[in-house]
């Protein structure tokens, strides 16, 4: 970590902190215009959560965890769906803020875990879903490799990836990772893997070693993915269900034909299963440099009024709707930050020129 880097996290926590711990929360709150915060998850963990799971440790958020921050919020703001809350946020009829639950993917547990706790502290969510998983049960890519970082030795594995691999950029940019032997090489490795391998090649030759390792894709989808009678289960009890393409891709790596593709397909499809257009749309991965104007002006062609991403903020009633902002939540999430975010305390530093929050 940069000493800049440093500086920067400790001023975020003395900030958060002393407006958490003083009240000054309540009064940053009362003075900044309304806005709608959107939280941002993927997994719910019935217990704790378990690093060698399913899911990587910062995909999931245990279920206790989630509890205490949605009774704290839903206690002091209006909470909402993305769709609801963005339409009452840019009609003038929020009558004070609100925050909205997303979860990405479609994980199984959000009907298991996230269903029933929601329905106790009385909070409404978002599920944003990928189609592919459900019209076909079959899983991109990064699940083959969590699936087999779990079971194989990691120099073995990137071993034989270099073996089959035809995609000399992607096998430099592994070798650079392994030489650099930073603390998480894993993560690197599947950075490396996300923007800089041949997505045809990289799909190919996870899917040889995932085979010859014993995978079975079908099984793990089981395991991972909700189905869609459990997506029509949640959307019975009020949860609102989005759009997250068919196949979770880059969308910015996809010509103007394949986003179209991901994005229409992915929203006929959820309208075909489940009886109606969705209003809300996720980039997958969320960056700004994941997605760009053309797949936006995409998203809203294919019947979507909204579109969230990964980078942290609030929204104003300025915010463009295919640039919604979030707050990543895990199980290390802190209360402390996400109160000043919601609160409106970062945004405010952001009108003077100042942005701590990411």
């Amino acid at each position: 970590m940069s000493i800049k880097h440093s500086i920067k996290v400790f001023l975020r926590e003395a900030y958060a902190r002393t407006l958490f711990h003083t009240g000054l929360c309540a009064l940053v709150d009362r003075a900044m215009p309304t806005r709608l915060t959107i939280l941002a998850g993927h997994c719910v963990a019935p217990g704790e959560v378990d690093g060698a799971g399913t899911l990587p440790a910062d995909m999931q958020i245990s279920a206790a965890k989630l509890e205490r921050i949605l009774r704290w919020f839903g206690a002091r703001y209006a909470m909402t769906t993305v769709g609801e809350g963005w339409s009452a946020l840019r009609s003038g009829k929020a009558k004070r803020s609100l925050v909205a639950l997303s979860m990405d993917d479609g994980y199984l547990d959000n009907r298991r875990v996230m269903l029933p706790l929601l329905e106790r502290v009385q909070a409404p969510a978002t599920v944003y879903l990928e189609s592919r998983p459900l019209d076909e049960r079959r899983v991109n890519w990064s699940h083959k490799y969590f699936w087999l970082v779990r079971r194989m030795d990691f120099t073995q594995l990137t071993a034989r990836y270099a073996q089959l691999s035809q995609d000399q950029g992607a096998l430099r940019a592994i070798e650079k990772v392994a030489a650099a032997q930073a603390p998480d090489q894993r993560y690197h490795i599947k950075r490396a893997l996300k923007y800089e391998a041949d997505p045809a090649d990289r799909d190919r030759v996870i899917d040889r070693i995932f085979v010859e390792a014993g995978g079975d894709e079908r099984a793990l989808c089981d395991e991972l993915y909700m189905s869609w009678g459990d997506a029509r289960e949640l959307a019975a009890a009020g949860v609102e269900l989005g759009g997250h393409t068919v196949n979770h891709v880059i969308l910015s790596r996809c010509d103007r034909e394949g986003a179209r593709g991901e994005i229409a397909d992915g929203a006929r499809s959820l309208a075909s299963a489940l009886g109606k257009p969705s209003r809300s749309f996720a980039y997958p991965w969320g960056r700004r440099w994941d997605f760009n104007a053309e797949t936006a002006q995409i998203v809203l062609d294919s019947g979507f009024e909204t579109a969230v991403t990964m980078h942290a903020g609030v929204n104003l009633p300025s915010t463009r709707s295919t640039d919604l902002k979030r707050l990543a939540i895990a199980d290390d999430a802190r209360l402390h930050l996400l109160a000043t975010e919601a609160c409106g305390g970062f945004e405010l530093l952001r009108r003077i020129g100042i942005n701590l929050s990411e």
